[in-house]
């Protein structure tokens, strides 16, 4: 399962480093690919220091679809986007107004 090992509390070796929306991440695993199955972790904070970065969102696949998206906004609110069959399920959902559509986080998107 790709990507079953994701949910490490602190950043792994082999992550890649960016930028989004001004924050430092760091993604792990780097890439996942179209049809896949299983989750991706997000960390933001300091690139020198990987191991005080905090956890910003989890992203959960199956068969290439995401299915959830768990995270917190930097200083602000929990969310816990729920999809189903492509679609945000808004009854599901903790604080929707923060999830993204499903296809804008689908691998290959």
């Amino acid at each position: 399962m790709a990507g079953a090992d994701c949910e490490k509390a602190a950043v792994p070796s082999g992550a890649v480093f960016g930028t989004r929306e001004g924050m430092e991440i760091a993604t792990w695993p780097p890439t996942m690919a179209r049809g896949v199955t299983g989750c991706q972790r997000v960390w933001y904070g300091q690139r020198a220091r990987p191991e005080a970065m905090q956890v910003l969102a989890t992203y959960y696949y199956e068969g290439g679809r995401v299915r959830r998206l768990v995270g917190q906004v930097p200083n602000g609110a929990a969310y816990d986007c729920q999809y189903s069959g492509g679609v945000l399920d808004n009854t599901k959902s903790q604080n929707p107004g923060q999830c993204p559509r499903a296809p804008d986080v689908e691998p290959g998107s």
